[in-house]
């Protein structure tokens, strides 16, 4: 594929226009790892259309750099990383989530694959009057949506055009998914919008749609349009409440499909899906410590996010510590055994993780106002974005009297909710300087040496009762004398030196036995 070729995919003189349209002096590009071979032509390529129709004199420098890493997940706009280099406009090149940002003006650019767009509209017009004939009139769908892959979006235009121009589509009962702004301004002082139902439109990933007929979502039948993979996956997941009453999500590939399958490939994959997440929302019904793991430090709402998680958690009684560690892997989130049950704030496309690698369970923000709020039933709906997340209870709200223990389906047992019973001693805990948590957290461990539990009122307290392995000195240095707390950190104690297979004091030994007369 010559250079030209490949460049038509990065839709260089859009980006470009727009680049002076924004009057931006330092713009990013962000590719992904599998496009990084094309970083440094891409860069020219925009560099040049800048130039162009130009002159010299008169034309303000742009600088343009390449990021070729991502702090966290390749979908999402890494502001992080375009800080650093005082970036004031990113461009997105590959799959994307679309998410809001915070800070930085964006734009973003999907890759393209060919389609047939005549036999693609003939497929789909096939489709629906098979699915409008095998259901009684009554019953029948009032719309046939059909959700494209990013990759597809090129041709959403021609796909729509062709489709007017077809007698059969009667009062636009198949509708052609658009997709959401490739051009993002930053919201950070927008707080949690509710994205998903915007203006009349219902969003699936980065497309969203609004029906001729004004159909609501489980009057719908849905198509996707794309191979399968994550994208497919995510969403049939986010559809599967509303697309079920008409058998589902039905699949047209443009790569490799002469007509609509009605069983699409990841129907499978998404049955054993949602049965993980109903199993991991009843394993962090039993979690008495959660943690928030920070995925996004970009998605614009992401800060109150955390803020209702948190207020959630102390309302249910348990304890909540929030975590900023990259892109989370089993490794890291291993370095924490005293939390029980992991909730993910990040993109969409990031949210559900199977977490079979991982020690704990890891929810959405979403499953998890379900998990720790009594009496919530998870109904099998899926919903990845902010406005999903919402607080039942207002912060110091005691627990209700008469308030029914709930079943718990991992341990067999009923489950009586904490909810209401750490409200005084947690503003106790709050106001306790961080000598005085220290000298508790001492006695905490002195009450475990003597065989007795201990009775915790803090976060630390608690982590350092629980921990099997707590080092050498736990706890702070005290003053041989006095035994008073001392500023100075604990000593550093010397480890061992050397190759794994033969450390210096292991030869050391080796040798003074072996002088050792017989």
């Amino acid at each position: 594929m010559t250079i030209d070729a490949r460049m038509e995919s990065y839709d260089i003189e859009a980006t470009a226009a727009w680049i002076r349209q924004g009057k931006f002096s330092r713009v990013a590009l962000q590719l992904p790892d599998d496009a990084l071979n094309d970083a440094a032509d891409v860069a020219r390529a925009v560099i040049s259309a800048l130039n162009d129709g130009v002159e010299s004199a008169t034309m303000s420098r742009t600088e343009v750099f390449v990021l070729a890493d991502t702090t966290f997940g390749s979908c999402c706009v890494d502001e992080v990383a375009a800080a650093h280099r005082d970036a004031d406009a990113i461009v997105h090149y590959g799959r994307a989530c679309c998410s809001p940002t915070s800070r930085t003006p964006a734009r973003f650019v999907f890759g393209r694959k060919p389609i047939d767009v005549g036999a693609c509209v003939r497929a789909l017009m096939s489709h629906a009057e098979r699915v409008r004939d095998a259901c009684a009139a009554d019953e029948a769908p009032r719309a046939l949506v059909c959700v494209a892959d990013q990759e597809y979006f090129w041709a959403l235009d021609a796909l729509r055009r062709a489709l007017n121009a077809t007698k059969t589509n009667g009062e636009g009962f198949v509708t052609i998914a658009d997709a959401v702004h490739v051009e993002v301004v930053p919201s950070r002082d927008a707080g949690v919008n509710a994205e998903g139902e915007s203006g009349g439109f219902t969003r699936v990933g980065a497309s969203r749609f609004r029906t001729a007929s004004g159909a609501k979502g489980d009057e719908c039948a849905y198509v996707w349009i794309g191979g399968d993979g994550p994208a497919m996956t995510h969403a049939m997941l986010v559809l599967s409440d509303v697309a079920e009453k008409h058998g589902g999500v039905a699949q047209y590939d443009p790569s490799n499909d002469g007509d609509v399958r009605v069983d699409a490939d990841g129907a499978s994959e998404m049955s054993r899906a949602l049965k993980r997440r109903r199993y991991l929302i009843a394993r962090a019904k039993e979690a008495q410590v959660v943690g928030i793991v920070a995925g996004t430090l970009g998605v614009a709402g992401y800060r109150d996010v955390i803020a209702d998680l948190r207020r959630l958690i102390a309302n249910s009684g348990r304890k909540s510590y929030t975590i900023v560690a990259g892109k989370p892997n089993p490794q890291k989130l291993a370095n924490f055994p005293e939390i029980e049950v992991f909730i993910m704030v990040s993109c969409e496309l990031t949210a559900l993780m199977d977490g079979r690698e991982y020690m704990q369970p890891i929810i959405t923000p979403y499953e998890a106002t379900i998990a720790f709020t009594s009496g919530a039933m998870w109904m099998g709906e899926v919903k990845l974005d902010f406005a999903s997340v919402s607080v039942p209870r207002a912060e110091g709200d005691e627990r209700e009297d008469g308030e029914e223990p709930e079943f718990s389906l991992i341990s067999g047992s009923y489950r009586t909710s904490t909810a209401g019973t750490h409200t005084h001693e947690t503003a106790e805990t709050d106001a306790l300087t961080g000598t005085e948590l220290a000298r508790r957290a001492e006695g905490a461990l002195s009450i475990r040496a003597d065989g007795a539990a201990a009775a915790v009122t803090s976060g630390a307290e608690y982590l350092i009762s629980r921990r099997t392995y707590t080092g050498l000195e736990p706890g702070p240095k005290r003053d041989e004398d006095t035994g008073a707390i001392a500023d100075a950190p604990l000593d550093a104690a010397r480890g061992q030196s050397g190759r794994a297979r033969s450390y210096t004091q292991e030869h050391s030994a080796v040798l003074e036995t072996e002088a050792e007369p017989s």
